[in-house]
């Protein structure tokens, strides 16, 4: 769907107007002339950028133009004007599906993400950006009456997302639409929630049966057997099994909590702080390793942005006190070249537990300071 010619034509004199105003005010660019008819003269796409980015960098600036030129344009102009400096909302997004009257848009800078149907302005957004969804774009969004729509530009990153990142997508599109609904209007008030048919009642179903060897409530069995996949077929894709059961394990000790920070929230994120949380302290993005990739690259496969999986990593870390001196969370090759472990103190003075009697060690390892013992692993 896209603006009927009236209101195309509305929207372009109001939208040239209100940047070449700016622009006027500010000089950002030289040469930008007044429109005519609605229509920029002799500026190019590039030049009508600049403009229009330091425009929204700065959204007070429209509060001034208002005051200076606004006897320029009806009351009714005014608003609409006034609309988008209130309402504008500036960020990437992912185009997710094309409907009969919108194409729907998920937002993807802060979590909760919200789900936006914007119309185009001459084209439908379809046909604007003839790539397949699901695909990302960087645009501002604006009211404009009854619909949103975009503020004309935009930049689009026509890139693959993997099957990782689509499931995402759909599972976080399915979630959000049902528990919020999809903004039709940016005028302060949210959207109507999809509304859920009536449930009918289940079946208790049985406790969920866990892998051999792994212990958690039976409560935590479905969340851990959920999240434990998505790990594994991280681990395969990318790791070894060595990162798989120390995340696993990881994984474990968080289902045991009481209570469980598991119970709320999503698998695929939980999912990814635990590998984000392993992998930073196992030095993973270091190009020296045997095993390494971006922080951006981690991210991406789960669906999630750099930040969130920064941020669930280092919520992680703190519950289960993962570091570079606990060797619960280690690599095997890393614990035994960490002198953080296996310097101890003993009396007044720190000292190498590898270089000190046998039964040092033994004490040392029945407190539950040193990993093992380092005589044994001589030995072997």
């Amino acid at each position: 769907m896209h603006l009927t010619e009236n209101e195309i034509e509305l929207y372009y004199r109001l939208w040239y107007g209100l940047v070449w105003g700016i622009n006027k005010k500010h000089r950002i660019i030289p040469g930008f002339k007044k429109p005519v008819d609605g229509v920029p003269v002799d500026i190019s796409v590039e030049e009508f950028k600049k403009a229009r980015d330091a425009m929204w960098d700065n959204p007070e600036w429209i509060n001034q133009f208002l005051v200076v030129n606004g006897g320029e344009f009806s009351e009714a102009e005014r608003e609409i004007i006034a609309g988008w400096r209130r309402y504008f909302i500036k960020g990437r997004f992912i185009v997710i599906k094309h409907l009969t009257g919108y194409s729907v848009l998920m937002s993807t800078d802060n979590e909760p993400y919200s789900l936006y149907g914007v119309c185009g302005i001459s084209d439908n957004i379809q046909d604007s950006f003839p790539y397949s969804v699901p695909f990302v774009a960087e645009l501002v969004l604006l009211p404009f009456g009854d619909k949103i729509i975009y503020d004309s530009i935009a930049n689009v990153f026509n890139v693959s997302l993997g099957p990782g990142i689509k499931a995402t997508i759909k599972e976080s599109y399915d979630q959000i639409k049902t528990e919020h609904g999809i903004y039709e209007k940016l005028d302060g008030t949210p959207p109507k929630p999809k509304k859920k048919p009536k449930a009918k009642p289940k079946p208790v179903p049985a406790a969920e049966a866990l892998p051999p060897g792994v212990k958690v409530p039976k409560k935590m069995a479905a969340k851990y057997n959920e999240v434990a996949s998505i790990i594994s077929q991280f681990a395969r894709e990318k790791l070894d099994d060595e990162y798989n059961q120390i995340a696993l394990n990881a994984l474990a000790k968080l289902c045991r909590r009481r209570p469980s920070p598991l119970e709320k929230g999503r698998a695929r994120t939980w999912a990814c702080g635990i590998v984000y949380a392993i992998c930073s302290v196992n030095f993973i993005f270091d190009k020296t390793q045997p095993y390494h990739m971006k922080s951006t690259e981690l991210a991406g496969w789960f669906g999630l942005a750099q930040s969130t999986a920064s941020g669930k990593g280092s919520e992680i870390k703190k519950l289960l006190d993962i570091s570079y001196a606990n060797p619960d969370f280690l690599l095997k090759r890393l614990i035994e070249d960490n002198p953080l472990i296996w310097f101890v103190q003993i009396g007044d003075f720190v000292q190498d537990i590898r270089t000190m009697p046998r039964e040092l060690q033994e004490i040392a390892f029945r407190k539950g300071i040193i990993p093992y013992i380092p005589d044994d692993k001589k030995q072997t």
